[in-house]
């Protein structure tokens, strides 16, 4: 039997392994870093790079982003209905580290690089190097995600490894922010877009090495063991079962809010920069000041969860976010102006720093609910609806970026006028309100950690028997 204290009171769980060890517990997460530097780089810097290295015009890139991350999005779940009813030798998700890592990697690599190809030519190699990018980004994070479970019912255990797999998720986005563009610029010796395709070739190796190491070092515990004679759950079985599941409802509507909010901001954040302040390398000064208020978040959120409980405190960083969105819209042009924003980023993040390791913790605990619930073991299922969510608000905040820039008459490489400056703001302040206000629904997720402790004490039994 192991006792706990999460949230001010004490859980019990029983059945339970050994806690994990800090090596096993950085392999389950070390993945984040590859992966939210690909996440970010197509969020932050692919816009950039096909509008002012590919020559690329925004309403075919606004057009593209929409259509091959949709498609993309309906993948993801088909693939996660895939892992759950498949099995191998080496195991049920960890082989799929590696399987998924390497062409990953590679995609990367080639959408980033300017082929030496006419007008045409290159518009055909940036629609089929994205797609094939695009699908790796979509599924990519499914097994990482569907294994927690499958490695740990602890509760502190899996705060735990939420805490320390975003403190991987900032390595990788400290890289982005911070060093992309004097990396690139570095590398490439005057020849930016040849920078960018040196920067992302590092990427795809450090990205496989990472993965041939996950998918050696995790080791499953709580995968059920398939009964031959059993039929699996058909496709219309699973998705009855994850959407009954109001937990997990309420997760991907968060999601949604928050990664279509923070998508359309990261997609013109550079193009705010760069003329808004005049001042381009702002993308790695301002990441690297408001990623030190996160790494300060993280480090004290197992205090802050223990205090307030993993809802009150997603709550707090989505209000916290709402109310600062607004404050972009009335910022000026200036160094009182950047000011402002720098504080307004810098509260945000330290906000949103307590409350990223709850919200990695209540994924598990909505998945453990829906396997109490129905019976149904939907790891890799339910995951996917994360890579969904995140691909398709993607989709939707980067075409919703690249037709604004063209709404609001952006023109690569030439002074705004002030009507595009006026739009730059909104875009990165009104709009990422708007959208991010759904991610209210944190409100109703009312599976408390006593009750977290309980399904799974009774799911140990279950699988005695």
């Amino acid at each position: 039997m192991a006792s706990e204290e999460v949230a001010g009171k004490t859980v019990v769980n029983e059945g339970e392994h050994p806690k994990l060890k800090l090596s096993e517990k950085i392999a389950l997460v070390v993945g984040s870093a590859p992966n939210t530097f690909h996440y970010q780089i197509i969020q932050m810097y692919l816009l950039f790079f096909y509008t002012d290295f590919m020559k690329i015009n925004p309403a075919f890139i606004a057009a593209l982003f929409l259509i091959v991350r949709f498609v993309d999005a309906l993948i993801a779940p088909l693939f996660g209905a895939l892992l759950d009813k498949i099995s191998t030798p080496w195991g049920k998700y960890t082989p799929w580290f590696l399987i998924l890592g390497v062409p990953f990697g590679i995609s990367g690599w080639l959408t980033f690089t300017v082929p030496e190809f006419g007008e045409t030519g290159k518009l055909v190699y940036a629609v089929v190097t994205y797609m094939i990018y695009s699908l790796f980004a979509s599924i990519i994070t499914i097994p990482s995600s569907a294994v927690i479970p499958a490695v740990t019912k602890r509760i502190e255990e899996r705060i735990s490894i939420a805490q320390l797999g975003f403190l991987f998720i900032l390595i990788g986005a400290l890289i982005v922010q911070v060093g992309t563009v004097p990396l690139y610029k570095a590398l490439g010796g005057g020849d930016d877009a040849r920078g960018f395709s040196i920067l992302m070739a590092a990427a795809a190796v450090i990205t496989i090495i990472i993965s041939v190491f996950q998918s050696v070092r995790v080791k499953e515990r709580y995968v059920l063991a398939v009964n031959k004679d059993q039929k699996p759950p058909s496709f219309k079985q699973m998705i009855k079962a994850t959407f009954s599941n109001k937990y997990a409802v309420i997760l991907y509507v968060y999601l949604f809010a928050g990664s279509i909010s923070s998508g359309i901001r990261s997609g013109v954040q550079i193009h705010f920069y760069k003329y808004f302040f005049n001042n381009e390398g702002l993308m790695a000064i301002v990441g690297l000041v408001v990623l030190i208020p996160t790494l300060v978040g993280v480090a004290f959120s197992q205090r802050v969860i223990r205090r307030f409980g993993l809802r009150n405190t997603v709550l707090a960083g989505v209000i916290v976010g709402l109310v600062t969105c607004p404050v972009y819209l009335f910022i000026p042009a200036d160094n009182a102006g950047l000011m402002i924003f720098i504080a307004a980023s810098v509260l945000t993040s330290l906000i949103g720093g307590f409350a990223s390791p709850a919200q990695g913790a209540m994924m598990p605990a909505a998945i453990d609910y829906t396997e109490w619930k129905s019976g149904l073991n939907l790891n890799a299922f339910m995951s996917s609806f994360n890579g969904f969510i995140q691909t398709f608000a993607t989709a939707l905040s980067g075409a919703i970026a690249a037709g604004a820039l063209t709404v609001i008459g952006y023109v690569p490489g030439v002074e705004q006028s002030e009507a595009t400056l006026f739009g730059l703001k909104v875009l990165v302040g009104v709009l990422p309100a708007v959208f991010g206000a759904f991610a209210i629904s944190m409100f109703w997720f009312d599976l408390t950690e006593k009750k977290q402790a309980q399904i799974s004490k009774e799911l140990a039994e279950r699988r005695k028997k």
